[in-house]
């Protein structure tokens, strides 16, 4: 995975949202209006496997979570397509539900 900031956009059957993360060194730093996120990622054969939580950092109810909850961890795999990253995964507290995003590079 390319290293550089990053706009994202996902969506389950909850719903969908948008945000910004960052790439480097292995780590993923972001969020959107309401939520954190923060994990890690690693490029593999088989993938790029992304590890990455929310935290609320906005008390506003009007921004509610996309899954129910403030803090959800998301387990991701990911092909690299250019300057954009498809991923597909769910979250730990909510087996079986799938998760979609579509990462589209925008700056080092």
């Amino acid at each position: 995975m390319q290293e550089g900031l990053y706009k994202i956009e996902y969506h389950t059957v909850h719903g969908t949202g948008t945000g910004v993360l960052y790439a480097i060194n292995g780590k993923l730093r972001g969020g959107n209006s309401a939520f954190a996120f923060v994990g890690h990622y690693s490029d593999r054969s088989d993938g790029i496997h992304v590890k990455v939580s929310t935290q609320r950092h906005n008390p506003d109810p009007a921004f509610r979570p996309l899954f129910g909850t403030d803090m959800i961890t998301l387990m991701l795999k990911g092909t690299e397509n250019g300057d954009m990253v498809d991923f597909e995964g769910e979250a730990l507290q909510l087996p079986g539900v799938n998760f979609k995003a579509v990462l589209t590079r925008i700056a080092d």
